[in-house]
């Protein structure tokens, strides 16, 4: 697909026009031997998810990507693709393809199933899952201008050249930069760089090597310090915090639920509202309590953090949910919410009931509730009105109550 051709397709092929599409190759076809691990190192989970399906979904967001080939070990490509199938937010992973036993030879592997169409390629590693889809563009941009570029980062520490574990010198660290990836070329350049290290049994650590042995120059395309490549299980650890970080900041600080509740009101019930025991000659059917209120409130947390709600996390099928206290429930909707790093603001019950009263058994249920979510009493608002004798409320079959809740991020699960 020629996604960034200005003329519709018309300047048939014209690299001026950056048309041609542009395909990423995956090197994932490492055992992760240092890591010490019995599996490749991008099957290794990571807040959740396996370090590859974090690579792939940079290059699914990237715009200027058309294509996706994934390298892997000769023995992994059929369960890689059955991975890959399932993962269904990826569309642009077009083959898993065999690596060989270097880097090296694992991409030039790769380069021999490229399209008639690409026309640029990126390299990437697959265990550097935290690429952000706005340095693969920068990259392929450059790689458009220039034939070659590399992402890569100033080094912060002092480097010294260490002989028999003596310094021989101290280099300058203002001309030294850790390259990383993605590294960016066009086809017919790289192409031509393999072959000839092929030719001349030439092994490099990274592909922009080849390039600049050829005395062309590669352009730096400056990276970020978090573009990580796990290679030890310490890298490991490092990514999990920077991912942490990552949804820190992306997480609006705060967030708001709304909930909504209704039961029928039956004999033969306690009337059971905010956590308490409201004197009545009905109460409210239902497989716990059938606190209404309680569960408004909760389906407002759970909303407000995107959990779902209380008739999939507790089912009325469930036997170990039948006749539990909703003040139970509420509490275990306090800890899945706390569970993905949230807590309760403040929240607000609207009951809608044409009898009994309840005003005087609302401080009571105020301090269920905070207690319960372990907020202020003053954060809790509990309010009830009638139906003024319209609908089944207004009729005295049933009670319902609307909450509203707000939630705040304080910090990602793991951490």
């Amino acid at each position: 697909m020629n996604r960034r051709c200005p003329g519709a397709g018309l300047c048939e092929g014209d690299e001026g026009c950056g048309c041609v599409s542009v395909c990423a190759l995956i090197a994932a076809a490492g055992a992760g031997r240092r890591m010490g691990a019995n599996v490749n190192k991008v099957f290794l989970p990571l807040r959740g998810e396996m370090v590859l399906r974090h690579t792939l979904r940079a290059f699914e967001l990237c715009d200027c990507v058309d294509d996706v080939i994934v390298i892997v070990a000769p023995g992994e490509v059929e369960p890689t693709s059955r991975l890959i199938g399932a993962w269904e937010e990826l569309s642009r992973v077009r083959r898993v393809v065999a690596g060989g036993a270097t880097r090296q030879e694992s991409v030039s592997h790769g380069l021999g199933h490229l399209d008639a169409a690409c026309g640029i390629v990126v390299v990437h590693d697959g265990a550097r899952p935290l690429i952000r889809p706005e340095t693969i563009s920068r990259a392929v941009d450059a790689a458009r201008s220039s034939g070659a570029a590399v992402v890569a980062v100033p080094v912060r520490d002092t480097t010294k050249v260490v002989h028999g574990g003596e310094v021989v010198r101290t280099l300058d660290r203002d001309t030294l930069w850790a390259a990383a990836t993605p590294q960016a070329f066009r086809r017919e350049i790289i192409e031509t760089c393999h072959r000839a290290a092929v030719r001349e049994g030439f092994q490099a650590t990274d592909d922009s090597v080849l390039v600049e042995r050829t005395g062309m120059r590669v352009k730096v395309v400056h990276g970020e310090y978090d573009n990580v490549k796990i290679t030890t299980r310490e890298d490991l650890i490092c990514a999990e915090a920077l991912l942490a970080a990552r949804d820190e900041t992306s997480s609006p600080a705060l967030r708001v639920g709304l909930g909504f509740d209704v039961h029928r009101l039956v004999p033969g019930r306690p009337l059971v509202l905010g956590g308490v025991v409201v004197p009545f000659d009905m109460g409210l059917e239902g497989h716990s309590d059938a606190d209404v209120i309680l569960h408004a409130i909760a389906d407002a947390i759970l909303g407000a953090c995107g959990l779902g709600d209380i008739g999939r996390i507790f089912p009325d099928t469930d036997p170990a949910w039948e006749g539990i206290s909703s003040t139970a429930i509420l509490e275990k909707v306090r800890d899945l919410a706390e569970g993905v790093g949230f807590v309760v603001n403040n929240v607000d019950a609207m009951l809608l009931a044409e009898r009994p009263r309840i005003s005087g058994f609302m401080p009571g249920m105020r301090a269920v509730v905070a207690r319960v979510l372990r907020v202020p009493a003053g954060s809790v608002s509990i309010k009830a009105t009638t139906m003024e004798g319209m609908g089944f409320v207004g009729r005295g079959e049933g009670m319902a109550c609307y909450a509203s809740c707000s939630v705040r991020h304080v910090r990602h699960p793991g951490i």
